[in-house]
């Protein structure tokens, strides 16, 4: 006769086993960790933080050492991953947005489809999307759980963490010098861009302590699946919500911007859904545009056909097909109050970066950033002179095409666009990325201040009726990347056209040129009364930047007088530019600022020109007196 135990036991055991493997649907867990590139951790990039519980997760799934987040800061990359869609596309391309895109009606944020299908959907529990409506959570708020759903129901959780937000970086002088740090500053290893000082070396070991937070909320969110008998059924997904999280990386689209850690683990229950090996690595290219697209895939729920991405696992993909991968876009465009209009595209060992606005530098005042003391530590080094040629290329304006060898240069500071060895490859790559943003079309070739006024109620039909009138202002701007002596006849025809935009353009690329185009200055100067109010921003500029000309005058007089107040933030990017970045900045009257127009990101610039304390310490509220209780 059996012992009694052990046949309750073997019942147990028998009855949980049917259970675990009882689902007819896979489960999917999305754990973010916000703000962090691969350079953060030991399992994609050397000197990283040691991340057991990360690195048991990729022993039992898939390491993906190529992903990207398409835009290198938190609404523009979110909103990418939730639809599937490029923003630039969309209209959803700006962080943060003045107003919001409509979708289209032939696009719901992914997870609706699984929702619609049956699925308890939780997020936990940002909503910072840049597109209306928001649909398809079942609850989205800090305690939004899995463990929520019916009986037997399947589930998507998305998990967002900020404990890797750059915000934890925004430490002050007082901590800074009594905080020690589980990782050792001296031994951090500082990417090749940064000046290797104490407080570099202090910010990223700092970081690097976050990521060992990050890697015990994997764990534990890992241990609540197999606590609850689903692990098996469950595809986790551990991934950054695109790069940073030290200078130069969120906000800008280089490697420490946009490419993210992920890793799959491939539950028991659905291993047959996925072709390769648990521990595999694998080097195609897989973006946020796929994600969606590969969740519905596995789950079995059809989606939308017009999104931009395609699935990289599930019934049918071969790991053949998905290392075969060789191409992703990414983009960059208004970050808070800081304008810089970039586009990339990878390609192999290959990133190609078109920067559209190149006199801008990196750099550039942005104030959330400067709340970092590394941050103003590296604009101050620079300032006075204290850097090479290399630490000192942040600082600086860029060069109008950017080329990297990301194999041989994973950090990226030298550019082989000038290059002859590399000049075909530069051809091919400029050549990819012009009929990628036409055929789109990229809606940035257009001022955000007309989308705002004339576009976001459907910005994929505004779009496809201006797709060949964008395609002409690519052409335009293309002529940045020819010597000028070619260039100068099609400026001279963009700067007197009859269409304001190829004017805008126009303009635009004579400020690239710099003083080459000083031969056109008078055209651009011609264009400083022009009845568009983005013309004559953009002429400003090239009066300043190509002969030298007064550009703040005429500039400081469109911020006070427009209306509009994304005309007035565009161009007060452009002032703080001249004011801090050029020789005339010198010659600049604060009191001469008095914007009319209220809202955008008026707010942010005016009180940094006008020398504001940009975050004075907030005022501790005063304690009530404790009252003595009466004696009863």
């Amino acid at each position: 006769m059996r012992h009694p135990h052990k046949l309750t036991l073997w019942l147990c055991l028998l009855f949980i086993g049917s259970f675990a493997h009882s689902a007819d649907r896979p489960n999917f867990v999305f754990i973010v960790s916000e703000d962090n590139s691969i350079h953060y951790l030991d399992h994609f990039f050397p000197g990283g933080a040691k991340t057991p519980a990360i690195e048991a997760l990729a022993a039992q799934g898939l390491t993906f050492d190529r992903a990207y987040s398409n835009a290198p800061v938190c609404s523009t990359a979110r909103t990418t991953l939730a639809t599937g869609c490029y923003g630039p596309r969309i209209g959803t391309q700006y962080h943060r947005r003045y107003e919001k895109a409509q979708l289209p009606a032939d696009v719901k944020l992914w997870h609706t489809y699984l929702q619609q299908a049956g699925y308890h959907t939780t997020n936990r529990s940002k909503q910072d999307y840049n597109v209306e409506p928001v649909t398809g959570w079942d609850k989205s708020a800090g305690d939004a759980h899995w463990r929520d759903r019916a009986e037997g129901q399947p589930f998507f959780h998305m998990a967002s963490h900020g404990d890797s937000h750059e915000g934890r970086l925004h430490f002050s002088q007082e901590s800074y010098e009594s905080d020690k740090t589980t990782h050792d500053p001296a031994e951090v290893q500082l990417a090749d861009y940064f000046p290797d000082t104490d407080l570099f070396r202090y910010t990223h070991a700092r970081y690097l302590d976050c990521m060992l937070t990050i890697d015990g909320i994997v764990a534990n969110t890992v241990a609540q699946l197999e606590a609850d008998g689903v692990l098996e059924d469950t595809f986790v997904f551990y991934f950054g919500d695109h790069g940073g999280v030290l200078p130069r990386g969120k906000g800008y689209p280089y490697e420490s911007g946009v490419h993210v850690p992920l890793v799959v683990r491939i539950p028991e229950n659905f291993k047959h859904l996925v072709d390769g090996q648990r521990g595999d690595r694998v080097g195609g290219y897989v973006s946020f545009i796929d994600f969606g697209p590969t969740v519905l895939h596995l789950a079995g729920v059809p989606g939308s056909s017009a999104v931009d991405g395609t699935p990289f696992l599930g019934d049918g993909i071969t790991m053949e097909q998905v290392n075969a991968r060789d191409e992703v876009f990414c983009y960059a465009d208004r970050f808070d109050e800081k304008y810089d209009l970039i586009r990339s595209l990878h390609k192999g060992k290959y990133h190609y970066l078109r920067c559209y606005q190149n006199w801008l530098p990196d750099g550039l005042q942005n104030n959330y950033r400067y709340k970092m003391l590394a941050y103003e530590e590296w604009r101050q080094l620079y300032q006075a002179g204290e850097l090479d040629e290399v630490r000192s290329q942040f600082h600086r304006g860029k060069p109008v095409e950017l080329l990297f060898d990301i194999e041989a240069d994973p950090h990226e500071v030298k550019n082989l666009a000038d290059d002859p060895a590399h000049a075909e490859t530069l051809a091919i790559m400029r050549q990819r990325l012009n009929t990628r943003v036409k055929a789109l079309p990229d809606l940035s070739f257009y001022p955000e201040s007309q989308l705002v006024s004339q576009a976001m109620a459907d910005p994929v039909a505004y779009g496809q009726k201006h797709k060949a009138a964008i395609a002409r202002y690519v052409d335009i701007a293309d002529l940045a990347t020819r010597p000028f002596a070619e260039a100068k006849a099609g400026l001279q025809a963009a700067l007197t056209s009859t269409d304001a935009i190829a004017r805008y353009w126009g303009c635009m690329v004579c400020s690239s040129f710099g003083e080459q185009a000083a031969a056109l200055a008078p055209m651009a100067e011609g264009l400083l009364s022009d009845e568009s109010e983005v013309v004559r921003l953009r002429a400003a500029e090239a009066v300043g930047l190509c002969a030298g000309g007064d550009a703040i005058t005429p500039i400081v007089e469109l911020i006070n007088s427009t209306a509009d107040a994304v005309v007035a933030t565009e161009a007060l990017n452009s002032l703080v530019y001249f004011v801090d970045c050029h020789p005339s900045g010198k010659d600049f009257d604060a009191a001469a600022l008095a914007p009319q127009a209220e809202g955008a990101d008026i707010p942010r610039r005016v009180p940094y020109l006008k020398g504001e304390d940009l975050f004075p310490p907030k005022k501790k509220k005063k304690k009530e007196p404790v009252k003595a209780k009466k004696n009863k």
